[in-house]
Order: C-alpha cells, then structure tokens, then sequence
C-alpha cells in the first residue's frame, strides 16, 4: 500500500514538471512571436510623423534652397468677420428686407492650419501658412432699393453668411527690437493671402453664381514670440477686390486672433 502511495506522489510530480515545462515553452514562443510581430508590423504612429516631417523637410530644402531654418508650426484660433456689400444696379426676382439682414456685426468664427517659419537668404524672416477657415459673417448693404410706401428698403442680393475658406498665405516678418530678444520678439507681419471657397452658395445665389470660387487678401500683423515656447497672433485680413461677380460689390474683412506652437513640441 505505502509503495502505491509513493508510485502515485512520483507521477503527480512528473506530471507537475511535465505542465511546468510545457507552460515554459508556450510563453517562450509567445515572446518570440511577439518579437517577430514587432518586426514585421507597421511602425510606432511617432515614428511614422518623424519619418514624414523628415521627408516633407528634405523635399522642402530641395525645391527652396534658399528657404533655410524651417521650423513647422500648428495654429488655431478664433476669427471676426463682416461682408461689406454695395449691389448698385443688380436685379433678381428675390427681395429681402434689410432690416431682417443687415448685420452690420463681425461675426465670431474658428480656423487652424500649419505654417512654416524660416529665413530667406539666412537674413530676412519669413512664413507660409495653409489654414482652414470656417466663416460666420456680418453683413453691412451700403445701398438698398424701397417702394414707399408698400415695401420698406430692400435688396436684390443676400450675402452668404456662412463660409469654409482654405487660405494659403505668405508673410515677411519685421523683427521690431523692443528690450532683449533673446528671450521675447515682436514681429509685424504682412503679405498676400489666396482663398478658395470650398462652402456652396445659397440656392438664390447659385441661380445668377453670384460668387468667385477664388479671391486675394491683404493680411497685415503682430506677433508675439515668447521664447519660442509659444506665439500669439493678431491679424487682419482685407479682400482687395469683391469676392462676387459684378454688378455687385461685395468685400470681407476678418479679425484673427491665435496662437502657434512647434509641432516638434506636440509630436
């Protein structure tokens, strides 16, 4: 009986041993087939920002050789705007009341984009930005047409009010010394900015298409650089000419107000 007993307590610990090794190999290949998969899966997502910054900068540096000390920034920020509109001789079989449309408000809306900074030549400082802008315009209507005493004043014409505008802009920047730059800079900015209309026009607009899909701006500045940590911004943009087909005159002005941060610093 005691040999059964022993016979019994050796086999439970051959099997133990047994299970114990078989347990060992199997976490064993896991690991291995973890670090295969490790091999052959796509890379880390910050590795694949790094490899496409370094590939946008050497494309970059080949195509502007002398665009030098690039650093890429992200932006976003709030926007202020309003539609200045004269419709002069402009006709249609829609009227509305201005006292219903005539916000003679700037509007609040949102943008955000990437802009590279660097400088021409090592000497003057530069910026080009790609920025996404989402507008909620006010509307001033200098003239409007009445018929005393039936129907107050009036307009054949009634202004988008709502926009997404992809804007590609440049700007040289004015370094104005105020105190120890080393630490804080204060720049004027100014240059052109060309928008693209992506929103659709009003069913009323799109019987005459009364709005340009492109237009140009003027964008003038300042710009507040706090030791590189951080830059805030405020812009001001005005279209050069109407951003609608004639007789019409309609021209928009905006207010922006953001801040830049190094993507280097975010990713």
């Amino acid at each position: 009986m005691f040999r059964k007993k022993i016979k019994y307590f050796i086999a439970f610990i051959l099997l133990l041993l047994a299970g114990q090794s078989f347990a060992q190999d199997t976490t064993s290949n896991m690991l291995y087939q973890k670090q295969l998969d490790r091999l052959y899966l796509k890379r880390p997502f910050s590795e694949v920002v790094a490899g496409f910054k370094n590939s946008v900068k050497v494309k970059w540096n080949k195509a502007f050789v002398n665009f030098a000390n690039n650093e890429t920034y992200l932006f976003a920020g709030m926007n202020l705007s309003k539609q200045t509109i004269t419709s002069q001789n402009y006709q249609s079989a829609f009227n509305y009341k201005l006292d219903i449309i005539n916000k003679n408000v700037f509007n609040p809306g949102y943008f955000g984009g990437v802009r590279i900074d660097g400088k021409y030549k090592e000497k003057y400082p530069y910026s080009f930005s790609f920025a996404l802008n989402k507008y909620a315009t006010g509307t001033n209507y200098k003239n409007g047409k009445s018929i005393e005493p039936y129907i107050g004043t009036f307009s054949n014409f009634k202004a988008e009010q709502q926009m997404l505008i992809l804007s590609f802009a440049a700007h040289y920047k004015y370094n104005m010394v105020l105190g120890d730059t080393s630490k804080r800079k204060l720049y004027f900015v100014a240059g052109p900015s060309l928008d693209f209309r992506f929103s659709n026009q009003s069913l009323d607009n799109r019987v005459n298409n009364l709005y340009k899909a492109i237009f140009v701006k003027a964008d003038l500045g300042i710009e507040f650089d706090n030791q590189s940590y951080y830059t805030l911004f405020l812009h001001y943009k005005q279209g050069v000419h109407s951003i609608t087909k004639s007789p019409i005159k309609d021209y928009i002005g905006s207010f922006e107000l953001g801040m830049l941060i190094k993507a280097s610093d975010l990713f």
